[in-house]
């Protein structure tokens, strides 16, 4: 029996060659595109059949079957990681936003902010004084203004408690 006989039908009619040889000897090049892509092998399998359902979807105006495979293939895996690349920056609600970074107010408003600390701590104590501007005039921690002052943790918020008070008495009067 012959063997040309026993093969399936030829996909190209000027070659002799089926489309599964035709595939077999392409697939290492294809292989190597894929990974010079740094396409994941969990996604290359997906890439390479819509390369491949692309060309037998056009398969009679191809001329250059394996350059077409070979170019478009690059071209899904510019797509693949256009997507993937588009999928990260996808844009966040504000709310979600919003919850990750407070509302910060304009510098002017700061400024104004510690303008009005400055002169209202003119007449405390040097530790009220401190107390107040290292807590809200620079926005630390208790844990940081005790470590600054040389205080214990647990008295910096009694201590910042009477230098409001003292503050709000000189300011009620």
């Amino acid at each position: 029996m012959n063997r040309t006989a026993e093969k399936e039908p030829v996909w190209d009619p000027g070659s002799e060659e089926t489309l599964e040889e035709f595939l077999r000897r392409l697939r290492p090049r294809l292989r190597l595109l894929l990974r010079n892509c740094r396409v994941p092998p969990q996604d290359a399998e997906d890439v390479l059949q819509e390369t491949l359902a692309d060309a037998f979807g056009r398969w009679d105006t191809i001329r250059h079957k394996e350059a077409w495979l070979i170019g478009t293939l690059r071209y899904k895996c510019y797509v693949y990681w256009k997507k993937t690349q588009d999928d990260l920056l996808e844009p966040v609600d504000p709310p979600v936003l919003e919850g990750l970074s407070p509302a910060r107010p304009p510098d002017q408003v700061r400024e104004e902010v510690l303008c009005d600390l400055r002169s209202l701590t003119r007449g405390l104590d040097k530790r009220h004084r401190a107390v107040l501007w290292l807590r809200y005039g620079l926005g630390l921690s208790s844990d940081e203004v005790a470590e600054r002052l040389g205080y214990c943790s647990s008295s910096i918020r009694k201590l910042a408690l009477r230098s409001m008070a003292r503050l709000q008495k000189r300011v009620g009067s």
